[in-house]
């Protein structure tokens, strides 16, 4: 499908009452180098996320070992005590987001995961651990719907792969940071004897690993809310936040639904699988291959490093290089074709007989999936109106870190304790899920394909 291609944006009218909306007023983006400098401290705050979520699998085995807890107990730990905070959170605050100051809003959440990442430093049971991942889900629950609607403020549709690449880039920088930074600090504090403390007792390497990434968001917190501006929000056609009724209508009435919808489910099912095997990836490799994280994180960190800014770049010019040329469905392509090719390697990478093909084909995975990334969340801003977006990317954020990260780790361990019974047989369960949630979530992509393009044409037509 192919269109004359504007870089206009329109505000696309929200269901109500009939009545046709009220003009939009003029876009007014800010200069670029206010909005790169914005993006860049986003992004840092994104990176702090990351680095606070990803650095708890690398320590899975030592919290297991000191706090005799089973794979399923961990699997809560990774998964539901992280997922429900983010759940009971995310959707009142992402309806903040939507009309309240981003720039007070996004830095509060920063400081609060912050001190959940130091608190799990102090946890010394089960329960106290759960308390401390939720203190670290309800505060990252803001972090995207309010990053996204911000982007979406500083930057036109037809720069926004691009600023979707480099956002994504600091997610996926942040994981191979926690990757080197955590795995260089297993390896130091493994040689070193445990620290007793006053008031808080005896601290192993992994409690002080906690302090050393929870501690120094607070820091940040403060600098983004005494440097960053508010971005003026773009093509508004009411002020006040959007009733839920109407959030409900566009969600599963308008036309936006055909191409919403079934990227939100492909999202749940991807991250079902992406999550679930990525939070055991660094207890895999170590049953499996006998590559503990204080080997693997460095090596899988700084090759990660490498080729995610060459995957999220690559996907962000070929989706603006298919629109300049006229394909209104261009930004779905661009996510279909990398889902294509990467389902296969997510199936075969645990497969592998050394650890490092098992890491090649990791890597390939990540590469494709990183080439999608920017396109899926342009194309799901292209459909929304400004008013909705900070709460659609709610969603979308549920669908990832609620039902991905919540269902993910524990449908690994399910498999692992009950339909394979062994440890050692953790590989099956993750090609188990790879082979079941891959292919059914590139058949949902598919089938928003066209009404993407339909709506995409619309838009720019107007």
């Amino acid at each position: 499908m192919r269109m004359v291609s504007s870089d206009a944006a329109v505000a696309i009218p929200l269901p109500g009452d009939g009545a046709a909306p009220p003009a939009a007023p003029p876009l007014d983006y800010p200069r670029a180098r206010t909005a790169w400098f914005g993006l860049t401290m986003i992004g840092l705050v994104t990176v702090f996320g990351q680095l606070d979520r990803a650095i708890f699998y690398l320590l899975v085995s030592p919290i297991k070992r000191d706090l005799a807890l089973s794979d399923t107990q961990m699997s809560i730990l990774m998964g539901a005590a992280y997922s429900v905070a983010y759940f009971l959170v995310g959707l009142p605050m992402a309806r903040l987001t939507d009309v309240g100051t981003r720039k007070f809003i996004l830095p509060g959440a920063l400081a609060l995961w912050s001190f959940g990442t130091a608190c799990c430093a102090l946890a010394g049971n089960f329960v106290q651990f759960f308390i401390a991942r939720a203190l670290v889900g309800g505060g990252e629950s803001v972090k995207g719907p309010c990053a996204v609607s911000m982007i979406s403020d500083l930057f036109p549709k037809n720069k926004l792969p691009t600023a979707f690449a480099a956002y994504n880039f600091s997610i996926r920088g942040g994981e191979a940071l926690a990757l080197i930074i955590g795995g260089l600090l297993i390896g130091y504090f493994a040689s070193i004897e445990p620290v007793t403390l006053p008031f808080f007792g005896e601290f192993r390497g992994w409690h002080i690993i906690f302090m050393i990434f929870g501690t120094p968001g607070i820091v940040l917190a403060v600098i983004f809310l005494l440097t960053v501006p508010e971005p003026k929000r773009q093509g508004r056609s009411r002020k006040g936040s959007v009733p839920l009724r109407e959030l409900a209508h566009f969600l599963f009435k308008s036309p936006a639904r055909r191409v919403l919808i079934p990227i939100l489910l492909a999202a749940a099912l991807h991250n079902i699988e992406m999550v679930g095997i990525g939070s055991w990836r660094p207890t895999f490799y170590e049953r499996t291959y006998g590559v503990g994280p204080a080997e693997f994180g460095p090596i899988m960190g700084t090759a990660a490093l490498i080729i995610t800014p060459f995957g999220l770049f690559l996907g962000a010019f070929l989706a603006e290089h298919l629109a300049k040329k006229g394909y209104d469905d261009a930004f779905m392509r661009v996510v279909i074709w990398a889902n294509l090719l990467g389902v296969p390697l997510g199936i075969v990478s645990p497969l592998m007989p050394t650890f490092e093909l098992a890491l090649v084909c990791s890597l390939g995975a990540a590469l494709l999936v990183s080439m999608s990334a920017p396109s899926q969340l342009a194309a799901m801003q292209v459909v929304t109106p400004n008013e909705l977006r900070g709460q659609i990317n709610a969603i979308y954020m549920f669908t990832l870190s609620v039902i991905g990260l919540g269902l993910g780790p524990t449908v690994i361990a399910l498999m692992t304790d009950y339909l394979f019974q062994s440890e050692a047989d953790l590989r099956y369960a993750m090609v188990t899920a790879a082979a079941v949630a891959g292919p059914i979530s590139l058949a949902l992509l598919w089938m928003s394909l066209k009404p993407y393009g339909r709506l995409s044409r619309e838009a720019n037509l107007a």
